[in-house]
């Protein structure tokens, strides 16, 4: 059990170590997560995610779901940092692709798996 658990009814689960004496583990206090460098994440949640023109990106949204903000982190990735070749393609046969894409769950995980590295790279501009 983790650092800090409670388990039935309030007690406090207390990790041992090899000896026989127990010792409590410091815990940390609980955190808020923020959004830590990461412009483009702020601008979406600023548009609560209504990017104008958001019917561009079909096969991020058919790759992770449209209730995952990855999709649209790729396209401000593909929008403001991808190569021109590789817009213009998915601008021609995204749309293709994204509706190939639905039901295809193999082929959605290898897709999630080459656009990762470039929302990565989005986030850590």
């Amino acid at each position: 059990m983790s650092c800090g658990q409670l388990v039935g009814r309030g007690e406090l689960m207390v990790a041992k170590s090899d000896s026989s004496v127990s010792q409590a583990k410091a815990c940390k206090p609980y955190q808020k997560p923020t959004l830590i460098k990461a412009a483009v994440l702020s601008a979406i949640a600023a548009n609560d995610g209504q990017i104008s023109g958001s019917q561009f990106c079909w096969v991020a949204r058919a790759a992770f779901g449209g209730a995952d903000i990855r999709w649209m982190i790729f396209r401000a990735w593909l929008l403001e940092d991808a190569p021109a070749w590789f817009r213009s393609l998915y601008t021609r046969y995204g749309e293709a692709v994204g509706t190939w894409l639905a039901g295809r769950d193999s082929a959605r995980t290898v897709v999630r798996a080459l656009m990762v590295p470039a929302i990565n790279r989005k986030l850590k501009r």
